[in-house]
């Protein structure tokens, strides 16, 4: 019995959490407990997915990931909720000659959009936004990525039908928005174990609603809500 389980553990299929993965390359989040339960950050390549809900912050969280460009590389982003605004895509510190969005018609479509992108070399990071990812097309996008010195970004609903679909990727993870903080959930990543309840301080880019209330109370009453002198 022994004996089959010495031979089992040396076969290169097994992982051993002992043994620190050499050779891959990992950009730093910038958040000191995130990358520690990251072994030091997230893969430069590959496929990483991150269930989210809108305008919490998902995208500012890579930040330094979109920003670690490489010589005369783009960042691409397809299908995104919603305008990405020039002037906080410049305050990121990305080079606005090197970015492109992409919207597309339908699922079918941004899922190619997003393989040529990655299969072009002409791109360090694609960021996606997408429902509709099976393993047959995560497979495809990781391979894509991960031959091609890219990375690639799907964000997705944070809902239990999508995440419910486990995926041949580098990543998982899901955020979480409490307060002033987002949660982080490791749900899988490669060489490294799962971690829950990951907190970090990050403040959401908040939207309009308070603004609006404001406008509709102050005409429903006539009354000015706040005065200056």
């Amino acid at each position: 019995m022994l004996e089959s389980l010495s031979e089992l553990n040396k076969h290169p299929h097994i992982w051993r959490a002992r043994e620190q993965h050499k050779g891959e390359t990992k950009f730093s989040l910038g958040y000191a407990r995130l990358d520690k339960a990251l072994n030091g950050g997230v893969a430069s390549t590959g496929l990483i997915r991150i269930a989210s809900c809108t305008g919490v912050g998902e995208l500012t969280l890579f930040k330094q990931v979109l920003c670690h460009q490489r010589t005369h590389k783009m960042v691409v982003f397809i299908n995104p909720p919603g305008v990405l605004q020039t002037p906080w895509l410049a305050e990121l510190g990305l080079d606005l000659q090197q970015v492109l969005v992409v919207n597309t018609q339908n699922e079918q479509d941004s899922l190619w959009a997003a393989e040529q992108c990655l299969k072009s070399t002409a791109c360090h990071c694609v960021v996606l936004w997408s429902n509709a990812v099976d393993a047959k097309a995560a497979r495809r996008l990781q391979v894509a990525a991960t031959h091609n010195d890219a990375l690639c970004l799907l964000y997705t609903a944070l809902n239990k039908n999508v995440l419910a679909q486990p995926l041949p990727i580098s990543l998982d993870i899901a955020l979480h928005h409490r307060a002033q903080q987002l949660s982080v959930d490791v749900r899988k990543q490669r060489h490294g174990w799962p971690v829950n309840s990951i907190a970090i301080d990050h403040r959401w880019t908040p939207d309009n609603h308070a603004i609006k209330w404001a406008m509709e109370h102050n005409k429903l009453t006539g009354q000015a809500l706040h005065s200056v002198s």
